[in-house]
């Protein structure tokens, strides 16, 4: 988001002499700049080669650059003007930047109908996540959750529904040796020390965070008699020294799972294009159950949507909101989806074959409608961090394990919910 001084030209104006300088137009060019994933660089830059293409009337030029998605909201608030036009964001990300001022509003124009189309070409989830306090901000372009993949190296895919179904039959398994060492293969993992993760076990036990719709700042139970029986259950089974459960980065966890070192993780369903890609050995499912007094409770996901917004200090709002809605239409969703592994939020495109059909996809959108979408409103930003303290102190064992200790642990992280409030 700048504007280019035409410096060769200048330049060369400056050698040719005053005389030629006064026929040179020593004008500026308008830059749009675009960020995306290092992983869709490719894709991105065809779809805006194509855009420009189809739109000859956009004078300015598209600059595609990375940026990871997760990290767009910090970089964007050091520095709005230095940001890119048209900005790829996680939807927990809208209310934060929307409250702060940094987002453009979408709304239909004279010549073009950007918010009707969002409202109804795209799932309405994902329309919802987009919209902060009754303003639409976001134009949807996936919908993510995640799953467990597994290698049938360690766990055939005949034990699928039985032994994969349940974390504490995976944890009891008896694990093979890693190659020809005396290391044993660990079981099952998953991030406990990030948020995005950490939650499964809670919603398991039908607590909730910010209340039922994740939108009361003061309203979260994991302190409530059931938050701590799962945290009993995890003092137990998710510690390090256990051995056979495995706490790391998701993409750590997802190569381990590829290299037969761990038999079952939970991850995104984007590692499918990554790590996993024409992996024969790896297989996937909906999230296991954990069994708490004698019942079996499936885990419950986090899901969120991407989103592509405006940046509110761009000075070509109206062509980032074209190239925004070009990005995420239905066509380049599938693209999306073909290329990336990405469920699209656009509902023809779910409804395509290539989609609909797909068995990856089938099991996305059955752990999609099982899952608890990331709360909108900007305090969300608050439980990250309680939350990786919490999981990182169960992990790591400095947690203690009686009851007073976790009751506590589970008292400080409402109390972190609501420090700033």
């Amino acid at each position: 988001m700048k504007t280019i001084t035409k410096i060769a030209t200048l330049a060369l104006c400056a050698c040719l002499g005053a005389l030629s300088f006064a026929a040179c137009d020593g004008g500026e060019a308008k830059e749009v700049i675009v960020w995306g994933g290092a992983e869709d660089q490719t894709l991105l830059k065809q779809i805006v080669k194509e855009f420009k293409e189809a739109n000859p009337d956009v004078t300015e030029t598209i600059t595609v650059r990375v940026q990871d998605a997760w990290d767009a909201q910090s970089v964007v608030a050091k520095d709005p003007e230095a940001a890119a036009d048209v900005i790829l964001i996680p939807h927990d990300q809208v209310g934060i930047m929307a409250q702060a001022g940094l987002l453009a509003e979408i709304r239909d124009g004279t010549a073009a109908t950007f918010a009707t189309d969002i409202k109804t070409n795209n799932d309405p989830a994902t329309v919802q996540q987009a919209t902060y306090n009754g303003k639409l901000y976001g134009f949807p372009l996936t919908m993510d959750t995640y799953i467990e993949y597994y290698t049938t190296n360690i766990f055939p895919e005949s034990l699928e529904d039985t032994l994969l179904g349940s974390v504490d039959a995976m944890l009891a398994a008896n694990m093979p040796s890693i190659g020809t060492s005396a290391e044993k293969a660990a079981a099952f993992g998953f991030n406990i020390g990030d948020g995005f993760y950490f939650n499964m076990g809670f919603f398991a036990m039908d607590c909730t965070l910010f209340g039922a719709d994740g939108t009361d700042i003061n309203a979260c139970n994991w302190d409530n008699a059931d938050g701590l029986k799962f945290m009993q259950y995890a003092a137990k089974n998710f510690r390090q020294k256990g051995k056979k459960f495995k706490s790391d980065d998701a993409k750590n966890l997802a190569t381990a799972v590829l290299n037969n070192r761990l038999g079952a993780c939970i991850s995104g369903g984007w590692e499918m294009q990554d790590t996993f890609k024409n992996a024969s050995n790896i297989k996937y499912r909906t999230l296991p159950s954990i069994e708490i007094d004698g019942q079996e409770r499936p885990l419950v996901a986090f899901s969120n949507s991407k989103q592509y917004v405006v940046n509110n200090m761009s000075e070509n709002k109206g062509v980032a909101s074209r190239l925004a809605a070009y990005i995420t239409s239905e066509q380049n969703q599938l693209r999306y989806a073909a290329d990336r592994g990405y469920y699209p939020s656009n509902t023809n495109a779910q409804n395509n074959t290539a989609v609909k059909d797909d068995p990856f996809f089938k099991v996305i959108r059955e752990q999609l409608d099982k899952s608890v979408p990331v709360p909108i409103i900007p305090e969300i930003s608050r439980y990250w961090e309680a939350a990786k303290a919490v999981g990182s102190s169960i992990y790591n064992g400095s947690l203690a394990d009686d009851d007073a200790s976790l009751q506590a642990a589970l008292d400080k992280f409402i109390d972190d919910l609501h420090s700033a409030i």
